[in-house]
């Protein structure tokens, strides 16, 4: 193996505007809003990229409820908003006991509810008994508004369970590295580093990885307000999925350090921030 490169703490910093909720956070308008259930068993495996906010509105008048993003805490009893209709800003794969689910991340046009519901629960259309305004079917999203949908979704994502987050993004980052392959062993280093306050040689003998000669650290702090690439990305694509760029920004520094490598394998882990106000996880990638 020749040289060992690590890439540790490469930060995206994000500042969370208001205009409009974030998923899982909103403050609850009901009785139904604060209860929770034991069952945290849902699990991502796919975002979906979404350009038009699509309306829907409750297929039963019986209970079903908005989650907050990882599905263990109800956020809004649809019950309670007979006349309300909702729009789709965000669609994710959620797997519950061996099978998967499409959850729609929706708000309701006052931007005052949100969360995420089973799309089973809902009927495609402006809801018929909404007088207040005549609401459009599907909303061609303003650029403020395409822009304030992905900087929520970056939150979401960050706040996923840390399991989650990796897999959702080692999995996008795998699709876009034809030339690099990844490192079991390299992502347990990876892990390692990231996570326990160790040597480089130690780390490589805890994860088997042999004859690690050099390490080199590289901290990068990324302000999307003044970086070109974030702003051009957005405005090449205008898509919602958080997802997509974050992990195109992970694979081109696994691109940039599998570049000298001997295999041109790599490793990588990642540790969201959790904080409600800011997106800035910690990324350590290994390559041999």
């Amino acid at each position: 193996m020749k040289k060992l490169f690590l890439l540790a703490l490469v930060t995206v910093g994000l500042v969370t505007a208001t205009s409009f909720p974030v998923s899982g956070s909103t403050t609850a308008s009901t009785s139904q809003s604060t209860a929770t259930t034991a069952d945290s068993s849902y699990v991502w495996t796919k975002v979906l990229s979404r350009s038009t906010a699509v309306a829907y509105h409750a297929k039963y008048k019986s209970a079903v409820y908005l989650w907050n993003a990882t599905h263990t805490k109800r956020l809004h009893n649809l019950k309670n908003y007979p006349n309300t209709t909702w729009y789709v800003k965000n669609s994710v794969v959620m797997q519950h006991a061996g099978k998967s689910h499409v959850y729609y991340e929706v708000y309701n046009y006052g931007n005052n509810s949100d969360g995420f519901i089973w799309r089973g629960y809902l009927t495609k259309g402006v809801n018929p008994s909404q007088r207040a305004l005549a609401s459009k079917s599907v909303i061609n999203l303003s650029s403020e508004r395409s822009l304030q949908f992905f900087q929520d979704n970056l939150t979401t994502l960050a706040g996923l369970p840390q399991s989650q987050f990796q897999k959702l993004v080692s999995d996008q980052v795998a699709k876009k590295l034809t030339k690099s392959v990844a490192d079991d062993k390299l992502d347990a280093m990876a892990k390692i580093l990231a996570t326990q306050d160790i040597s480089t040689r130690d780390a490589a003998t805890k994860a088997g990885v042999t004859n690690p000669k050099t390490t080199s650290f590289t901290v990068k702090q990324v302000d999307p307000k003044s970086m070109t690439g974030y702003y051009s990305y957005w405005s090449k694509y205008r898509t919602t999925n958080a997802l997509r760029y974050y992990a195109a920004i992970v694979a081109s520094h696994a691109s940039s350090v599998t570049t000298n490598s001997v295999h041109g394998h790599y490793g990588l882990y990642i540790v969201p921030d959790t904080t409600a106000k800011t997106w800035k996880p910690e990324i350590t990638i290994v390559a041999d």
